[in-house]
């Protein structure tokens, strides 16, 4: 089985450009905008890493993170550049994103 990646944003435009760059035969990609449905399904059918955008209606990224199974390795997207948290993610990435660090780590993640 392949590495299995949530990515929650509300803004579809963005996760179909997420889903679009990083699915593979050996990556599945699935896409949320609502913070609650990710939340539902991380639980239900837990994936491998969670992004996740910081700014979402109703519950932002470290609120959704702090919700989620502690063993999913988590990564924050964030438009805010010195934004503080107190959740220990994996790493907290800026938009706009570099796509080739996003690969590098899902190659890390392949290797474990």
């Amino acid at each position: 089985m392949g590495l299995k990646i949530f990515y929650v944003d509300d803004e579809p435009e963005l996760c179909e450009v997420f889903e679009e760059l990083f699915s593979t035969e050996e990556i599945s990609v699935e896409t949320f905008t609502d913070p609650f449905k990710v939340l539902e399904k991380t639980i239900s059918s837990p994936p491998d890493v969670v992004f996740m955008d910081y700014r979402m209606p109703g519950l932002n990224g470290l609120e959704l993170a702090r919700k989620m199974p502690v063993e999913i390795k988590k990564y924050l997207i964030s438009g805010e550049n010195n934004l503080v948290v107190d959740y220990p993610f994996e790493e907290i990435l800026y938009k706009p994103f570099e796509i080739a660090h996003i690969r590098e780590l899902l190659k890390q993640f392949k290797k474990s």
